[in-house]
Formats: C-alpha cells, structure tokens, sequence
C-alpha cells in the first residue's frame, strides 16, 4: 500500500521539506450519495471511422408486379436509309422433271357451219411474151422479145422488140423464163452461158441458169423463175445473157402481179 507524501516549505530557511506518513487500513466504503444533477451534454465528439461492411443479408422475396403504366406517345419516324447495292444474281437451279402428261379431254361438239361467203373476183395482172426467130445476144446484154402474147391489168407493160418490162406498181411479182441457146460461130470454146433477172440494171439474186458449151452445134434449153418484190415504180425488168456471144430462140418471159 502506498502511503501518502506530503511536503512542506521551511520559511525562513526556504528549505523544502518532506514528510511521509503511514497509509490508515482502508475503512468500510460508505453509503452511495445521492445522485447530483445530469451536467449539461458535452459537444458532440468527431466521428470516428467507419467500420467494415457486414455480409450482405439474404435477398427478399420479389414484390407483387406493379400495374402497367400508360404507353407513351409514339416518336417520329426516322428517315430512310439509302438502298444497299443488289447483289450478284444467283445460279439458275436445275430444271425439274417434266411431269406427266394429263389425260386427253374430250372432243367438244361441232360448231354450226357459218354462212357461206359472197364469191371472189379475181383481179389478176399478167403479161406474157416471146421471140421466135433466132437472134444474137452480146456478153452482158438484155434479151429482146419481139411480141407480146397476153396482157391483163395496167401494173406490167412491153412494147414489141424491147428488152424492157416496165413494172408500174409496187407489189410481189413472180418472173418465169425459158428459151434455147447455141455459142455463136466466132465465140471460143469452151464458153459458159449465164442468164439472170436484172432490175432497173441490178442482179436479182435467188434465181439464175448456167450451161458449159463445148461445141459450136450445140444447143441449151435452159430454165428459171423467181419472186421479187418491187417498192419504187417504175421498174425495168430484163434477162441479161452473159459469158460470151450466144444465138437464142423460143424464149418466153412470164409476169404475174401477185400482191
């Protein structure tokens, strides 16, 4: 047990002295005393720091869904955007099997025969001509025909020893030929004759006869015919002989307008 100290100061002498007493045996501790008066709170001391975060506790139980609210006002439209660029066209897929075919209908019946129509008239423009007597005819030079047999319609004309068919109308026309061919007596040998059709002085192409002569006796009958069309009028028709110099007989041109 400690025991108490006291000190004292010596006046005059200025001299401090100490006396040391013995501690007493501690007494009974006495009654409680009443309780004085609360002191007024102190000022609130500073806030001390924050402890460590506990442990999460565990998630409660999801609430009822609350009601739908009302659906907002709908915004504009946004502006279209450009077109992408097309792509490649694909591979054609392979044709399917052709299916069966279905069966065959049957036969309607039989329409009533119509009425039948007024008779036709027709309105047909030839003209055929020849030459009979012999005649020569020169390399790319047109046959003459002395006469003229038959002529019906105003669409073709021939004067008589012309080698000219004029064609006064624009249609399809059909042209048939014949006539015998000798080489004359001062053409060499061998010589080829070519005839043709010639209008207004150019080559119808399509229809033409060609004969080799070796011989100055002998004779060719040669034949053609060929359909043209004729859009400017007039026209002049001819049959051009060429390859030589040929003596002809018995030709005769036909002329039909068929349209």
């Amino acid at each position: 047990m400690n025991e108490p100290i006291l000190q004292h100061l010596c006046f005059p002498c200025a001299t401090k002295i100490t006396i040391i007493y013995p501690t007493g045996a501690t007494g009974a501790t006495g009654a409680d005393g009443a309780t004085g008066a609360t002191g007024a709170t102190g000022a609130t001391g500073p806030t001390g720091a924050t402890g460590a975060t506990g442990e999460t506790g565990p998630t409660g139980a999801t609430g009822a869904t609350g009601a739908t609210g009302p659906t907002g006002e709908t915004g504009p439209t946004g502006e279209t955007g450009p077109t992408g660029e097309t792509g490649p066209t694909g591979e054609t897929g392979p044709t399917g099997e052709t299916g069966p075919t279905g069966a065959t209908g049957e036969t309607g019946a039989t329409g009533a025969t119509g009425a039948t129509g007024a008779d036709g008239t027709l309105n047909a423009q030839t003209l055929s001509a020849y030459s009979v007597p012999p005649a020569s005819v020169q390399n790319q030079q047109p046959l003459e025909f002395d006469r003229t047999s038959q002529q019906t319609g105003d669409a073709i004309s021939h004067a008589n020893g012309s080698t000219d068919f004029i064609l006064s109308q624009p249609g399809v026309y059909l042209a048939t030929f014949s006539g015998t061919f000798s080489p004359a007596s001062d053409t060499s040998l061998p010589t080829t004759l070519l005839l043709n059709f010639e209008l207004n002085g150019a080559d119808l192409p399509g229809a033409a006869a060609q004969h080799n002569f070796v011989s100055s006796g002998e004779t060719q009958t040669e034949s053609f015919s060929l359909l043209f069309q004729v859009t400017s009028v007039p026209s002049t028709l001819q049959v051009v002989a060429s390859g030589g110099t040929f003596v002809y007989s018995t030709n005769t041109l036909n002329l039909v307008k068929l349209s």
